[in-house]
């Protein structure tokens, strides 16, 4: 789709022409995939002759595509069914990169988060033990700092 959205209603003849020649040539390019790679899924089989047609056809360089459809049936004409394999594992390893890729942010982020909340947990335990086991509070009466009663240790008003 990167390569085919930005084309439309460009008003450039050049792209419409691209556009043109990559919808006519999609049933032919999967034909001959089909004809390579007999045992191929089709869903694989227009994956792959969708990808390589955009790649090379929509490319739009100086004004002209980087291949004609006769250079391209030409080239496709050259791969072998492992060249096609390789170009499909190579097309679907971006998902399977991105998915890893997510899977790894996704326990990064959750192990940040645990640190986080423990660490908070932690601040809060101390926090509650100075309360307890406080030797020095500030009296407002006076206010100076004094030395608290040890019995059951300090309660702050309303805990």
């Amino acid at each position: 789709l990167s390569y085919i959205v930005p084309r439309f209603g460009s008003g450039d003849a050049a792209q419409d022409e691209a556009l043109e020649a990559f919808v006519s040539g999609l049933e032919p390019t999967f034909a001959v995939i089909r004809s390579k790679c007999p045992t191929m899924k089709e869903r694989d089989v227009q994956l792959l002759g969708s990808e390589l047609l955009a790649s090379e056809v929509l490319k739009v360089r100086n004004g002209a595509s980087s291949s004609t459809r006769e250079e391209f049936a030409v080239w496709l004409g050259a791969l072998s069914e492992v060249d096609l394999e390789f170009i499909l594992t190579k097309r679907k390893s971006f998902k399977d990169d991105a998915n890893q890729e997510l899977e790894t942010f996704k326990e990064e982020r959750d192990a940040e988060t645990k640190r986080v909340e423990d660490r908070r947990e932690k601040i809060q335990e101390q926090v509650m033990a100075a309360r307890e086991n406080r030797s020095v509070v500030f009296n407002p009466r006076t206010g100076k700092m004094e030395e608290a009663e040890k019995k059951g240790g300090f309660q702050l008003p309303g805990f």
